[in-house]
């Protein structure tokens, strides 16, 4: 990944191909520790393929009925149920291209590309999870935002965990810390960290 001065005289975006919610993302946990949704008090809901990633169904389907439009706002990986009580599914083949597509009841997500996880290992015991795991993977060869060639060795956790050089920038600025009147490097990095134990050295 490439390192970007965000003292630049223009804007920096560390992710350029992603926009900036018009609406609150309330949904998703940004403490892994968590057990509740901080917004509404429902009950987290884990990610299928990810340990630590958590989001909330009912602030979810707020957010999805919610956005009028669909512009990418985060890189997530979902699948809709075959069934849904508040709407019949007519196109089981038809793949949603934005998350604003779908009905937040029907919607399950796989796992937020942009938020630390900790991925399930894929064992094979559970064929269904193997499957979508597996799909993921595969999707995974190429930047689903640019395009670009992503990771191609062998370990699939590193597929699954790779960020694109070009759409996820990691940034520095230097800055005078208020405390010890210094200058002081502040790195921004493109991806949320819900846990509160980790730092950089």
């Amino acid at each position: 990944m490439e390192i970007v001065n965000a003292n630049d005289e223009n804007s920096f975006d560390p992710t350029p191909r992603l926009k900036s919610s018009p609406i609150p993302i309330k949904f998703i946990s940004i403490n892994m520790w968590d057990e509740n949704c901080i917004y509404c008090g429902e009950k987290y809901i884990r990610t299928l393929l990810c340990f630590w990633q958590k989001y909330c169904k009912k602030c979810l389907s707020r957010y999805i009925n919610d956005i009028t439009d669909n512009n990418i706002y985060l890189d997530v990986h979902y699948i809709m149920d075959l069934e849904c009580s508040e709407h019949e599914i007519v196109n089981r083949t038809q793949v949603p291209q934005s998350i604003q597509e779908c009905c937040g009841n029907c919607v399950s997500i796989l796992y937020f590309k942009q938020i630390d996880g900790n991925p399930i290992s894929n064992d094979g015991t559970d064929k269904n999870i193997s499957t979508l795991y597996n799909k993921v993977i595969e999707s995974e060869r190429n930047c689903k935002l640019c395009g670009k060639s992503s990771y191609q060795g062998t370990d699939e956790w590193t597929k699954l965990c790779s960020l694109c050089s070009d759409c996820y920038l990691i940034s520095f600025e230097l800055i005078e810390s208020t405390l010890v009147k210094k200058q002081i490097s502040i790195l921004y990095l493109p991806w949320w960290r819900n846990n509160s134990r980790d730092y950089i050295v």
